[in-house]
This record gives C-alpha cells, structure tokens and sequence, in this order.
C-alpha cells in the first residue's frame, strides 16, 4: 500500500484545480467554438479526475 502515501493533500489540491480548469475553460473554449461534443467531454472528464482524487485522497487515509 506504498503507493497510496503519493495521494496526499498536494496532489488532491493539484488535481483539483486542473479538473476546475478543465471543467471551466476548455469546456467553455469547446462550446464557444462549436463543439459541444467535445464541451460535453471535457465537463466529464474534469469531473471524474475530481472524483478520482477524491477517492484516492480518502482511500490513503483509511489505509
């Protein structure tokens, strides 16, 4: 279980802001250019990048 010690709260604040950053502006600049498809996409992917810290942040701290 080594390899959940990286997760820690710099790498949760980290993942948090690039998914924020995705969420707002790539998702924005897609949208504004006529891609929905792809605003559509970067929405979800910055949100499961959110979560998926979030998951690993809480599973460090039980294991």
């Amino acid at each position: 279980m080594r390899i959940l010690g990286l997760f820690d709260i710099y790498f949760l604040v980290m993942m948090l802001i690039e998914g924020a950053v995705v969420i707002s502006v790539d998702a924005k600049f897609f949208k504004e250019s006529g891609s929905v498809i792809l605003s559509r996409k970067a929405h979800t992917v910055g949100w499961i990048s959110i979560i998926i810290a979030i998951i690993l942040f809480i599973l460090r701290w039980i294991f």
